[in-house]
């Protein structure tokens, strides 16, 4: 038998053909990712330039941007989007950090109840939420301005929801479980060797939270402030069913003011484009910020392994009236604005809370749901938007954080931040991005159609799909993956049989938390929605500006239904998620 020798040109192929498999998997991956983020960003950047606003039209001209930069008017939408996010911000870290601390470190009674009534707003889709407060606060028909007029004998309606202050109520409601999902492993997890050492020094509770809580909390604290903030500047749902019937726009509301109902006739693509890069660039900033303070959690370690327990606070006489705020918190976010959109949704028009009217109430609205062409058409390009979108992010999330966390491929920290950007651009940019890139490559015909507002939702919540994935490829242990590759087993059969297997219940969980989301998302649908592709929310938005609340309620009450459903579906797969992550490790 003879030896094989490989001559210099045979080192060479193989050489060339190992470099390109290292590469692969980043430079497929990177060329996909780049499509869904940077194409459309770098065509919004262009349009900014061009005069007509599209971007295969001829010309330059920085026109867009004076108009936009030196108009008074612009400047005072910066301000209101910058008291909107804020106020938002500051009322939920409040809120959601003291229900957390109640949770997590507190004698507080019934936690399992607390923990359900603290996430069960998630399932009030935003528009909806600002939808049943204008019901409740509205000055002409609030039911709630109705009460306090009939029993305080006033002569007009106390409170007015059409301001600032409504939209911060109703944004602060809605972000109280993020911040509370958030900042609960935090208070969960500090080692309560501190606090009890605080306590055995003499320190009271407000010194111990100031000394030793806000200290070792305050990189999560502060990621958390930011993320509320980006939320914030991206939201339209909120600012557009409060404020803009009154006039009161932020920088999102505005874009899509210009984008569907610009003075004349035509969107404003050069100005929606302008403005747009002033919008990212200070979303960009504070999702770096965000990204900062995540990794300096890392270095604020206090579960020490080792006689770590956890240690409840004595609420001693405040125990119950903890429980009743968090109650009332639940009534204010779920509660009243669901009860009033099913009492709308039995009237015949939009009428006050009575006995009288009771003798009305009908099911034609939701009759008409049912039976209605459109709306059974919208609810099905919801489903499949929803379905397609969510299983191609939970796909996308699996193989993204293989690359960044697995392999050695060169370029994975490129891949990493491409799978994180997403986060910091608002759904009104990716739906004005999508439009060029779609009427610009014409050659792919989806323009119209389901699929493109599929590519946006994919685009919109693959930072969300992507961290989560990467936290339980770090708990699934090396070892696993270098047994199976040891044992011959290629890649496919390795991700087949051991990753997905071990990492299904968090895969499943993105799966079902973005399902939720894309049923309910309404920015990015309502910029590109044709006469073929209504979703459910855009259909619901179109009854309620069109002037009949009745049938948007009815719309409202089946979406809020499914979305309870959805929202379940994440908490069991996420519960066995950490299950299954704590197994692998």
């Amino acid at each position: 038998m003879t030896d094989a020798v490989l001559v210099p040109d045979d080192r060479a192929g193989l050489s060339l053909r190992w470099r390109l498999a290292r590469w692969l998997p980043s430079l497929s991956l990177g060329i996909l990712l780049a499509w869904l983020v940077l194409v459309p960003l770098a065509l919004v950047l262009i349009s900014s330039f061009k005069p007509t606003g599209f971007p295969s039209d001829k010309g330059w001209t920085t026109a867009n941007y004076s108009d936009v930069y030196f108009s008074a008017e612009f400047w005072e939408l910066v301000g209101n989007t910058v008291q909107f996010a804020f106020g938002a911000a500051i009322m939920a870290l409040s809120l959601g950090a003291l229900i957390a601390w109640l949770v997590e470190r507190s004698d507080l009674p019934m936690k399992g109840l607390v923990r359900a009534l603290v996430i069960l707003p998630m399932a009030t889709p935003p528009v909806l939420m600002a939808i049943g407060w204008v019901m409740l606060l509205s000055p002409r028909t609030g039911a709630i301005n109705d009460l306090l007029i009939y029993l305080f004998n006033l002569d007009s309606a106390p409170i007015n929801i059409y301001s600032m202050g409504g939209m911060i109520f109703v944004e602060g409601l809605a972000l109280v479980p993020s911040t509370f999902l958030i900042l609960s492993p935090a208070f969960r997890n500090m080692d309560p060797s501190l606090e009890e050492a605080a306590f055995t020094s003499g320190a009271g509770l407000f010194t111990t939270i100031r000394k030793i809580f806000l200290p070792l909390l305050a990189p999560t604290i502060m990621a958390a402030a930011v993320f509320l903030l980006i939320v914030g500047f991206l939201v339209f749902d909120i600012p557009g069913t409060i404020g803009m019937p009154v006039g009161i726009f932020v920088l999102s509301s505005q874009v899509v003011y210009l984008a569907n109902d610009a003075p004349g006739g035509l969107p404003e693509y050069g100005l929606i484009s302008a403005m747009a890069i002033f919008f990212l660039v200070i979303v960009l900033t504070l999702a770096w910020s965000y990204q900062r303070y995540t990794r300096l959690q890392g270095q604020f370690v206090t579960v020490t392994g080792k006689g770590w327990r956890p240690r409840s606070v004595a609420l001693g006489k405040w125990r119950w009236p903890a429980f009743t705020m968090i109650a009332i918190y639940f009534l204010l976010a779920v509660a009243a604005p669901v009860a009033i959109l099913i009492w709308t949704s039995l009237m015949p028009y939009q009428a006050g809370v009575s006995l009288d009217m009771l003798e009305k109430a009908t099911l034609a609205n939701h009759i008409d749901f049912f039976s209605n062409r459109r709306a059974v058409q919208s609810s099905i390009n919801s489903v499949l938007i929803a379905l397609a979108a969510s299983t191609a992010v939970a796909l996308l999330s699996v193989l993204v954080s293989w690359v960044v966390i697995r392999s050695k491929a060169p370029g994975r920290k490129i891949i990493d931040a491409l799978s994180f950007l997403p986060i910091a651009i608002p759904g009104t940019l990716i739906g004005v991005g999508l439009i060029y890139v779609y009427l610009t490559i014409n050659f792919i015909p989806i323009y119209g159609t389901i699929w493109i507002i599929m590519i946006a939702y994919t685009t919109n919540y693959l930072s969300f799909g992507s961290r989560a994935t990467h936290g339980v490829m770090i708990q699934l242990h090396a070892d696993l993956e270098d047994a199976g590759k040891t044992s011959g087993a290629g890649w496919w059969r390795r991700m087949r049989r051991i990753i997905i297997p071990l990492a299904f219940p968090a895969i499943a969980a993105v799966w079902i938390w973005v399902l939720a989301h894309c049923m309910r998302e309404l920015t990015s649908a309502l910029l590109l929605k044709g006469a073929n592709n209504t979703t459910l929310p855009v259909l619901l938005w179109g009854y309620w500006s069109g002037g009949e609340p009745n049938k948007a309620a009815a719309i409202g009450v089946w979406l809020v239904f499914a979305m309870l459903i959805c929202v379940a579906g994440w908490q069991i797969m996420a519960s066995r998620s950490k299950s299954s992550g704590r197994e692998a490790v």
